[in-house]
């Protein structure tokens, strides 16, 4: 059931609306996130959102209340609209005349994607052309969890899930500490793209692993290497941490976080994922890549050279039922890497040094893939539906067209309803 009221708000009240709800401006202007909405415009409020809107003038709001969803007037310190305002308004006046690169750093839930959004609305609306990177590959929000992607902020937004991607680089992991080195250079190639693209100022949203030294090391090595102007901070002892280390060297900005926020628990932000999975393939279609027509960056188990049963057998202590189980076996250096169809119980001759490294063909399926082009582009994100090492084949669900002419398999899976059923075994990569 929902619920409409209209209410007179004087200027400069801040009200706090938590979704899912529409708000429509009859009268007046107001502030949401950073942008301006005068008389006869509206905005969506998701589920899982919650935004402080002040009035800039005498208004009348026609506000659509959703299931869950409310409206409240903040009290003194709830919210962070004013602070906001200065910081962002600061920022503008640094970077009127010059390229511009802002990193912005904090925990988990902390603000950092709506001052993001926030802050490219308000540099947006004073002229400046605005690129946005959405650094956090668990909950990226401008394509899906496992990129790290590149937009134009050309509209006002209260949520970067509402732009789309111009281009993304493809992590394959959602949590940066598995993929660590992958994650600091795509936003470093993106960075530099949005330089050539000619974007005045460079927003990098970025992930929440600040809460162990190898989280803020993490952030580290991405300030060194996209050498932004502003490092600006949701978080004090973020900012105390982050100040000592950099001082003198980028210019880091603190920035309250609303006090009374709208938190979203470990299954929201999964589900969240899962709704940003079905989105993107939705579009999709099946597509059958041949192995030996394409590169695969990351699946040593069919880069080495195949062996024969005759081979396995002299290597390995392998029943005949087992061996019948494998589907493709190869050596590389005194790795031997065994593809199969089911579990198999193996080891190596007494005779032998080396190692041997098993996949199961069902810790295949799910997995999803980063598609590359030419020159190792990314063009599109796929997810393995089948893979068929007799002939070579793997079936593939994506939105992507064009050429396909390289993989690189992620460490995700996913069910076939695009929900997160674990990471891809270590065997393979």
């Amino acid at each position: 059931m929902s619920s409409v009221t209209e209410v007179e708000l004087g200027e400069g009240r801040i009200i706090r609306i938590t979704g899912p709800a529409k708000v429509d401006v009859v009268t007046g202007r107001i502030l949401a996130v950073g942008s301006k909405f005068p008389a006869g415009s509206s905005l969506v409020i998701h589920k899982f959102r919650s935004y402080g809107i002040k009035v800039l003038t005498q208004s009348k709001v026609r506000i659509t209340l959703g299931e869950g969803a409310k409206v409240e007037e903040a009290r003194n310190g709830e919210e962070v609209v004013d602070e906001w305002l200065r910081v962002v308004e600061y920022i503008l006046r640094k970077c009127a005349e010059r390229l511009c690169k802002i990193l912005v750093v904090g925990p988990p839930e902390s603000g950092k994607s709506t001052f993001t959004a926030f802050l490219a609305n308000y540099l947006r609306e004073a002229g400046v052309r605005v690129g946005v990177i959405d650094g956090d590959v668990g909950q990226e929000d401008i394509l899906i969890p496992t990129t790290v992607a590149l937009t134009e902020v050309t509209k006002p937004i209260l949520w970067l899930r509402e732009l789309e991607p111009q281009l993304f680089k493809f992590v394959g992991c959602i949590s940066p500490q598995y993929c660590y080195p992958e994650s600091i250079l795509a936003i470093k190639e993106l960075v530099d793209e949005a330089v050539k693209l000619g974007f005045r100022a460079i927003v990098v949203n970025t992930d929440g692993w600040v809460g162990t030294t190898s989280g803020i090391e993490h952030k580290l090595a991405i300030t060194r290497w996209i050498k932004p102007d502003i490092v600006v901070v949701t978080d004090r002892e973020v900012f105390d941490y982050l100040s000592k280390c950099i001082d003198g060297l980028v210019e880091v900005v603190y920035t309250s976080r609303p006090t009374v926020a709208r938190e979203r628990s470990r299954e929201e932000r999964r589900e969240l994922r899962t709704q940003a999975y079905r989105k993107y393939f939705s579009r999709g279609r099946i597509r059958r890549v041949k192995l030996g027509s394409i590169g695969i960056l990351n699946i040593r188990a069919l880069a080495g050279r195949a062996i024969p049963a005759d081979e396995i057998r002299k290597l390995l202590e392998i029943s005949d039922s087992d061996l019948s189980k494998v589907a493709y076996s190869s050596k590389y250096g005194d790795t031997v890497f065994l593809v199969t169809k089911e579990p198999v119980d193996i080891s190596l001759n007494q005779n032998e040094a080396g190692k041997v490294a098993v996949l199961n063909l069902r810790d295949l399926r799910g997995a999803i893939v980063g598609l590359l082009g030419e020159r190792l582009s990314d063009v599109g994100i796929g997810v393995i539906l089948d893979a068929d090492l007799e002939s070579q084949e793997v079936t593939i669900l994506t939105p992507w067209d064009g050429a396909i002419r390289g993989l690189v398999v992620g460490k995700v899976r996913l069910s076939e309803d695009f929900e997160e059923i674990g990471r891809v075994s270590k065997c393979i990569l």
